[in-house]
């Protein structure tokens, strides 16, 4: 988790759109970003790794991606990550979450 991250789901769940869609209040919503806060491991990213994707706000999530390590970024928002972009990384996957979920049960379960 960075702080550029948390900020953006923060934006994004408080949105009225957001509040609407999820069922949720404001109360709620702090709730859920306590929680992520608290699960969260923190990284800092220092430097600006900038693929050139679709919305530059999604740039974050490949720097934190970059700087953590990651293996894979699940969003439901893949096109952004993958259309019309410079971004080419062997060691980052975009993935939707419900193809994620498939691979890891596939991968751990039995």
């Amino acid at each position: 988790m960075s702080i550029q991250v948390f900020n953006e789901y923060e934006e994004i769940l408080k949105r009225p759109q957001s509040l609407s869609d999820l069922k949720l209040n404001n109360k709620d919503i702090e709730h859920v970003l306590r929680f992520i806060a608290y699960i969260g491991k923190p990284y800092a990213t220092y430097f600006l790794f900038r693929p050139n994707l679709k919305d530059e706000n999604d740039n974050i999530f490949i720097e934190l991606a970059a700087a953590s390590n990651c293996d894979y970024v699940i969003t439901n928002n893949v096109k952004d990550f993958t259309t019309k972009t410079e971004l080419r990384s062997e060691e980052v996957s975009v993935i939707t979450p419900a193809n994620f979920v498939k691979m890891w049960r596939k991968k751990y379960e039995t």
